[in-house]
């Protein structure tokens, strides 16, 4: 009986209060003006780290390798399978 009391933590004294709802509000009050959505810009702008020439040149060479080498792989699958559907097909008839 102890231990029932004892998880029984519901007090009649204590009431409950409902949750509260949002109020919802006009979205065109919060909309930001023209002058502040530029504000916002400019000071997100600065925000922005620009990388070194060098970084680019780097970053864009290795671009250009890797794709290179992609395109030269995909042209070696193609003219093998290319080949042996001409062979199986040389084959067949």
């Amino acid at each position: 009986m102890e231990q029932n009391e004892q998880n029984n933590n519901n007090n009649p004294n204590e009431t409950k209060e409902p949750k509260k709802k949002k109020e919802k509000t006009d979205s065109k009050s919060k909309k930001p003006g023209l002058s502040e959505f530029i504000a916002d810009h400019k000071s997100e702008f600065k925000k922005i780290v620009w990388p070194k020439k060098i970084e680019v040149v780097k970053k864009t060479g290795t671009v250009i390798v890797t794709s290179v080498f992609v395109g030269a792989v995909i042209f070696c699958m193609d003219t093998v399978f290319t080949e042996l559907q001409a062979l199986i097909i040389n084959v067949l008839n």
